[in-house]
């Protein structure tokens, strides 16, 4: 009885499959807005705020007296990283 079921089922894949349109999937707009919209958000006021809030979070650190000059260098690294990322791409183009 399973074997009529799937003869029915692989015509009907195969008879939708050649029915199908192809999807013209060249227009990426809406990928490339969401992503300028993530690089402006990290780049913009909202990486500014959290990057003067990492700075904030190692001064205190420092003042209480338990920096880790490791992270503290991976902090300032990053924050240099993310804000002249656009310059380092543009560079490689």
């Amino acid at each position: 009885m399973k074997k009529p079921r799937l003869r029915h089922l692989l015509s009907a894949a195969t008879t939708l499959a050649f029915l199908s349109n192809p999807a013209f999937a060249q227009d990426l707009s809406p990928i490339q807005t969401m992503l300028e919209t993530v690089e402006a958000a990290l780049t913009g006021p909202i990486g500014i705020a959290v990057a003067t809030l990492a700075v904030i979070g190692t001064g205190f650190m420092c003042m209480m007296g338990r920096l880790n000059w490791g992270w503290f260098a991976s902090v300032i690294i990053g924050i240099v990283l993310i804000f002249s990322a656009g310059t380092i791409v543009d560079g490689f183009t």
